[in-house]
């Protein structure tokens, strides 16, 4: 189980590694917000078909999206506003220092989750947070 996680987030890395480097190309031409609402389309119209195949999936959607309305809305607009932000900072700043300043949002995964899930904050994620902090200051002084 923990393999296919790791495999998974690898993938995802390398991904989303791809995917910065050509939404630089695509910025040329584009703007933010053409670019978002191309992504939403397809992304749209790549799941539905899954979605729709497997009947559970849209059941349990439609009754967790019920329940949990305010956060499934909060969420998307969140992501909407996350999107419109990576694609206009790669824009204006490329994809490498747009993904450098990017690469922080764990340190905000885990102080959001203080905040709002009452998780603790442990030592080992400080210290991962400084040497992410480090790391950033290096690429963007020294790069």
């Amino acid at each position: 189980m923990k393999t296919t996680g790791l495999f998974f987030a690898v993938g995802a890395a390398v991904t989303w590694g791809l995917v910065y480097t050509l939404d630089q190309k695509l910025l040329t031409k584009l703007s933010p917000v053409s670019l978002l609402f191309v992504n939403s389309v397809l992304s749209l119209l790549a799941t539905a078909p899954f979605l729709l195949w497997r009947t559970g999936s849209l059941v349990r959607m439609i009754t967790i999206t019920r329940a949990h309305f305010g956060l499934v809305a909060g969420s998307l607009a969140l992501a909407v506003v996350a999107n419109y932000f990576i694609y206009s900072a790669i824009r204006l700043l490329g994809a490498s220092t747009a993904s450098t300043f990017e690469i922080t949002y764990p340190f905000f995964v885990v102080v959001f989750s203080a905040l709002l899930l009452r998780e603790a904050v442990t030592l080992p994620f400080l210290v991962g947070a400084l040497l992410i902090s480090v790391g950033v200051f290096l690429i963007l002084k020294l790069g």
